[in-house]
């Protein structure tokens, strides 16, 4: 699958770098993703207001990456059914119902519920050194479904996640290697409360800071464009999403949030 090929600009390059890592890997799903937004520029503009200046971030996109990469992602998207040719004369292509399914597997969605029983609970491991990479293989898979590194094998989570790691534990065959306990109500450890506890586990003052940044650079716009979605969505990536509970009273994630809710739906649907 092709790579998005970058121009000589230094900073363009740093910045589809930026916004890519921890988002898209490849063209074709950027395209996918830019494609659903294009579609915003046959809207007459006061439909969606704050969309207005759509035009101006589509032109940022396509002076960025390489023309020609653009058009093989295309094709490369059409034959795999995930774009189709637009009815109408000089469109973009549109995106099809296969195409929705795979970005929606791709990027992270905010869960506006978060269901908690109130619970907290830990997992610790053993898993033999000659094993080395399966044990690095848990400790990604811990970080993907939202624990907290609490020390070298032993993590917390606010989520049940038995069922989850028990068919980890069968898939990589660890039986006997990963424990799952109930902490109880309140989860404290020590002196420490759970909230302080939280706030240090999940580095949440950092990943705040992040949102914080976020929010100061498009407070200021009067559109949240394509460029801001994105960056958003590589912050949300890393957000453990953690029970609204247990969030101290200066997050500013749900106010990021806010910022894009009406964005994403497009994609979300």
């Amino acid at each position: 699958m092709s790579r998005i090929s970058i121009g000589k600009n230094p900073q363009a390059r740093e910045m589809l770098l930026g916004l890519t890592e921890g988002v898209f890997s490849h063209v074709v799903d950027f395209t996918l993703w830019f494609t659903i937004f294009s579609a915003e520029l046959s809207v007459p503009l006061d439909a969606y207001g704050k969309f207005g200046r759509a035009q101006f971030a589509a032109d940022r996109f396509l002076e960025h990456v390489n023309y020609d990469g653009i058009k093989d992602a295309i094709k490369h998207a059409r034959r795999r059914g995930w774009l189709t040719a637009s009815k109408r004369r000089h469109a973009i292509p549109e995106i099809t119902k296969e195409g929705r399914k795979r970005l929606r597997r791709l990027i992270p969605r905010y869960d506006e519920k978060r269901v908690w029983d109130g619970r907290m609970h830990l997992v610790t491991y053993d898993i033999p050194e000659r094993r080395y990479s399966d044990r690095q293989l848990l400790r990604m898979y811990l970080k993907k479904i939202g624990c907290g590194r609490l020390q070298d094998s032993v993590w917390i989570t606010p989520y049940n996640p038995v069922d989850i790691i028990r068919a980890f534990v069968e898939k990589h065959d660890l039986a006997g290697t990963v424990i799952v306990s109930d902490m109880g109500d309140g989860g404290a450890i020590g002196e420490e409360d759970l909230r302080a506890l939280i706030i240090r586990i999940y580095n949440l003052e950092r990943l705040n800071d992040r949102y914080e940044h976020w929010l100061r650079e498009y407070n200021i716009k009067s559109s949240v464009d394509h460029w801001a979605v994105v960056q958003y969505l590589s912050i949300l990536a890393d957000d453990p999403q953690l029970p609204f509970s247990l969030l101290p009273a200066w997050w500013q994630g749900t106010k990021a949030y806010e910022r894009v809710k009406f964005w994403l739906a497009k994609v979300y649907l």
